[in-house]
C-alpha cells in the first residue's frame, strides 16, 4: 500500500488501496473549521425593514376578547317550527286568512264574520292565536337577553321562553273570558263579541309584524338589531292604539253607552297592564 508523502500539505486525508485506488476520503481539521465558520456565517439574522411591527393594524384590546354567544339551537328550533305551521296554516286556509287581513281594515267585514260564527274560522283562529302567543313569548325572551332584564321569577333559556308565552295567553284569554263575563251582566253581546274578533285580529297582526322581526333578532348583527327592535316597538304600538280607537267606536255604537265607562275599562284593562310590564321590565 502507499501512502501520500509526509512533505505535502493535502486539505483531507487520503488512504490508498494496494491497486492505488482511494478507500477512504476524509476532510482534514482545517477544512472542518472552515466549514463551520460558514455555517456560522450563514446563520446570522437576515437585516431588512421592520414589516411585523409598522402596520396598519392596530391592536384596541390588551387581553383576548371571547367571542359573542351565538343564539342557541332551540332558539333557531322554534323559530323554523313556528314559520313552518304559519306557511301550513297560509297554505290550506288561504281563503280565511285573507278574509281576516280584509276584515283587520274593513269594519263591516269583520261585524260580517262575527255574525256567520263559523266553526272553521274559530278553529283557524285557535291556530292563528297559539303561534302568536308563541311569536310574543319568543320576541320578549329576546328583548330580555338583549336588554339584561333582571327577572328572578323567570329561569333563562327555553323555560324563561315558556313563560313568556304562558303568560300572554293567559292574559288574553282572561281578558276574553271577562269580556265574555261583563257583556253578560249588561247585556252587550254584540258589542262584546266585536270587541273580542278586534282583540283577536290585533293578536294576528302581532303575530305576522313579530315573525321576520324575531328573525332578524336572533341572527342579525348588532346594529340591525337596534333598528329592529324600535320598527317592532312602533308597529305594535301602531296596532295598540288602532285597537283602542276601534274599540271606542264599538262601545259608543252601542246602547248604554258611558263614557266614564268605557274610560275606566280602557284604564283597568289596557293601560295599567302595559304600565306593570314596562315597571318590571324596567
Amino acid at each position: 500500500m502507499a501512502m501520500i508523502p509526509q512533505d505535502s500539505t493535502p486539505s483531507a486525508e487520503q488512504v490508498l488501496d494496494g491497486d492505488g485506488s482511494t478507500g477512504v476520503f476524509r476532510f482534514s481539521d482545517e477544512a472542518d473549521t472552515a466549514l463551520i465558520n460558514e455555517v456560522s456565517v450563514r446563520s446570522e439574522p437576515l437585516q431588512g425593514p421592520d414589516v411585523f411591527h409598522r402596520h396598519a393594524l392596530q391592536r384596541e384590546h390588551p387581553n383576548a376578547i371571547p367571542a359573542p354567544a351565538g343564539t342557541s339551537d332551540w332558539v333557531t328550533i322554534t323559530l323554523l317550527t313556528l314559520l313552518i305551521l304559519f306557511t301550513w296554516f297560509r297554505h290550506f286556509f288561504n281563503k280565511i286568512f285573507r278574509q281576516l287581513i280584509a276584515a283587520s281594515f274593513n269594519p263591516n267585514t269583520a261585524n260580517q264574520i262575527v255574525r256567520d260564527e263559523s266553526v272553521l274560522l274559530q278553529r283557524a283562529s285557535l291556530i292563528l292565536s297559539v303561534i302568536s302567543y308563541l311569536l310574543m313569548g319568543l320576541f320578549l325572551h329576546q328583548l330580555s337577553v338583549m336588554y339584561s332584564w333582571k327577572l328572578p321569577l323567570f329561569q333563562s333559556g327555553i323555560v324563561r321562553f315558556a313563560l313568556f308565552s304562558i303568560v300572554v295567553a293567559l292574559a288574553y284569554s282572561l281578558k276574553m273570558l271577562l269580556l265574555r263575563f261583563l257583556s253578560a251582566v249588561f247585556d252587550q253581546d254584540k258589542a262584546a263579541a266585536q270587541y273580542i274578533f278586534g282583540i283577536f285580529l290585533t293578536v294576528m297582526l302581532c303575530g305576522i309584524v313579530l315573525l321576520p322581526a324575531n328573525i332578524l333578532l336572533a341572527y342579525a348583527q348588532p346594529a340591525l338589531r337596534e333598528y329592529t327592535v324600535w320598527i317592532a316597538a312602533g308597529a305594535l304600538a301602531l296596532l295598540f292604539v288602532w285597537r283602542l280607537v276601534r274599540a271606542v267606536v264599538i262601545w259608543m255604537e252601542s246602547i248604554g253607552f258611558t263614557p266614564v265607562y268605557l274610560f275606566l275599562y280602557l284604564c283597568a284593562f289596557e293601560i295599567t297592564p302595559l304600565l306593570v310590564i314596562w315597571k318590571l321590565a324596567a
